[in-house]
């Protein structure tokens, strides 16, 4: 599996780094659209084919995860769309709209939208969500209306060995944990683990638990200087740092 990151918080010379994550999974699937331009940007560098896209699966619906759907979208061809449909819903974080600002209407016209039900199983891939949590951890500024968002649209994917993660808002510990009671064999976990504002606690016993199952982890965007260098302390060479505009094979 080749894993390029398109859209990240930090990218490596030449590339465009924005607080977002977009994620190309081989060259048929796209993990998250980044927040505005990045992808599109980063794609074009890296000469990806948008045409050969078949799939795109939004991890929820913050912008800086669907807002560069509407960039590049237009240059694709007709993909299937997985998304939740809460992941539409206005979303707050304080006063801020989070949410996804542009023109669903274009959005439908271009892609074929398959709105997640209960599926476990998704065109190749395993959707791992409605993750059992502690939503202590999820920081109250997030609102939906007037109610803390618990993140019920929140997705996250499994295929050979890899799980993937956008924000982890319900808590990465706990997305590996569900991963794991399904009898998933994670060897790899990628993506933002949402940890910048996370007790050192939380961080070490969420590293403790990598070193014990022997996982390879990639953190990105949102998982936080703090918790990529307690990370990298207990696993080594098992804590891989990429940026944007990187290409890797897993396996």
């Amino acid at each position: 599996m080749r894993v390029t990151i398109l859209c990240n918080d930090v990218a490596k010379e030449g590339f465009l780094a924005e607080h977002g994550l977009s994620l190309l999974i081989d060259e048929e699937t796209l993990f998250d659209t980044g927040q505005i331009n990045a992808t599109y940007e980063n794609a074009k560098r890296l000469n990806v084919d948008f045409s050969k896209i078949k799939r795109i699966f939004i991890s929820h619906g913050h912008y800086d995860h669907i807002g560069g759907l509407t960039r590049i979208i237009k240059y694709m061809n007709k993909p299937k769309l997985y998304i939740y449909r809460k992941a539409l819903v206005p979303k707050y974080s304080g006063k801020k709209y989070v949410g996804f600002s542009g023109d669903w209407t274009e959005i439908e016209r271009l892609a074929e939208i398959v709105f997640i039900g209960h599926q476990t199983h998704l065109d190749g891939f395993e959707i791992i969500s409605k993750i059992n949590t502690d939503v202590s951890i999820i920081d109250d500024k997030f609102t939906v209306g007037e109610e803390k968002d618990t993140f019920d649209d929140e997705l996250n994917l499994f295929k050979d060995g890899v799980l993937f993660t956008g924000c982890a808002h319900r808590g990465v510990e706990y997305v590996f944990q569900e991963a794991l009671s399904r009898g998933y064999d994670v060897k790899v976990v990628v993506g933002g683990f949402h940890l910048i504002d996370a007790s050192q606690e939380r961080i070490v016993k969420i590293a403790e638990l990598f070193k014990k199952h022997n996982v390879k982890v990639i953190p990105l965007h949102c998982s936080g200087e703090r918790a990529t260098e307690v990370f990298k302390s207990y696993l080594g060479d098992n804590c891989l740092i990429y940026k944007a505009g990187d290409s890797f094979e897993l396996f």
